[in-house]
């Protein structure tokens, strides 16, 4: 059973509601001469159970692997942006880094094998402007919710600073300060 629906290992149909009632009269109307193409309890039928078997979960297998294939390109993605930001380079890098990545990777693994596998997974990363803008974003929406659950949350007083100035030109310019005061008090936590 997949997802609360089982599937027939024969025919590789659905079934909609899981109930033996449902799953007997799919197998007695579609599948009639099963029971004696490969009698009950007999090896014959043993054997093709088993194949069948491993033939639904090798189909299953593959959607899993493009799954993880996916999520472990999404993290490379969110692993250059970090790199990108952090050398205050411009989002629009990323497609030069992956370029370039394709271009190494070309003649670094010329002799492995499976050369072509990861020349396809370097070419699923995603790495143009707009990716590397929602990957930053993405992280700094994560490190404020952070700070605010780890920190700021915990915070028993903060207070504003501001000053009043004027530039060169005689225009006012206004600096406000937010400090946040972190009290630890041995009563909330316990050591």
């Amino acid at each position: 059973m997949t997802f609360s629906k089982c599937v027939c290992l024969i025919c590789q149909s659905t079934i909609a509601i899981p109930k033996k009632g449902n799953v007997e009269r799919h197998f007695r109307t579609v599948h009639g001469k099963y029971d004696t193409d490969f009698p009950p309890k007999s090896e014959l039928r043993k054997r093709k159970v088993k194949e069948l078997k491993s033939q639904l979960s090798g189909q299953q297998s593959f959607f899993t692997q493009q799954t993880s294939k996916a999520k472990t390109a999404t993290e490379a993605s969110f692993r250059v942006s970090h790199i990108i930001v952090n050398n205050k380079k411009s989002f629009k890098d990323g497609e030069m880094v992956k370029e370039a990545f394709i271009e190494a990777a070309d003649s670094l693994f010329r002799d492995f094998k499976n050369k072509a596998e990861i020349l396809s997974s370097i070419k699923a990363l995603q790495l143009s402007r707009s990716t590397v803008t929602r990957r930053c974003e993405a992280m700094a929406e994560d490190l404020t919710q952070q700070l605010w659950k780890d920190i700021i949350g915990d915070c028993e007083c903060f207070s504003l600073q501001l000053d009043e100035s004027t530039d060169v030109s005689d225009t006012a310019q206004m600096c406000i300060s937010f400090v946040w005061c972190l009290v630890i008090s041995l009563q909330k936590k316990s050591y």
